[in-house]
């Protein structure tokens, strides 16, 4: 009887332990970035909330170079982001591949690949 008690405890821990969050984890935008830190923020809360903007270089865990181009073609825009991930070493961790996003993309859906990759590599 011991032991399924001591099993159910532990299963319990364990399920616990894997439903907690991540923790919190702090980027700066590199100088070179043009985009905006609201737009950045904006997209971390909503794809990966425990992915916050700092202004605070010392608290950063990450410095993030967030890079929007965009091009004029025939009347019609697009925009072609680019994130790249550094340590506060400023070594490249990881990168996003440039797209091509149209004006009329879903406007909350055509960057979003950007922020998943990010977090999915921040929070591996």
């Amino acid at each position: 009887m011991k032991r399924l008690g001591a099993a159910m405890f532990i299963f319990v821990v364990a399920i616990t332990v894997q439903s907690q969050p991540p923790a919190t984890k702090r980027v700066i935008l590199s100088p070179k970035s043009n985009l905006d830190t609201a737009s950045v923020s904006e997209g971390f809360a909503k794809y990966c909330p425990n992915v916050v903007v700092t202004e605070n270089q010392e608290k950063a865990d990450y410095i993030l170079e967030a890079v929007n181009k965009t091009t004029y073609s025939d009347g019609d825009s697009s925009s072609h982001w680019h994130f790249t991930l550094m340590n506060k070493d400023g070594d490249v961790l990881m990168t996003t591949h440039p797209e091509q996003h149209l004006k009329d993309s879903v406007k909350g859906e055509r960057f979003k690949h950007h922020f998943v990759s990010v977090c999915q590599y921040i929070n591996k």
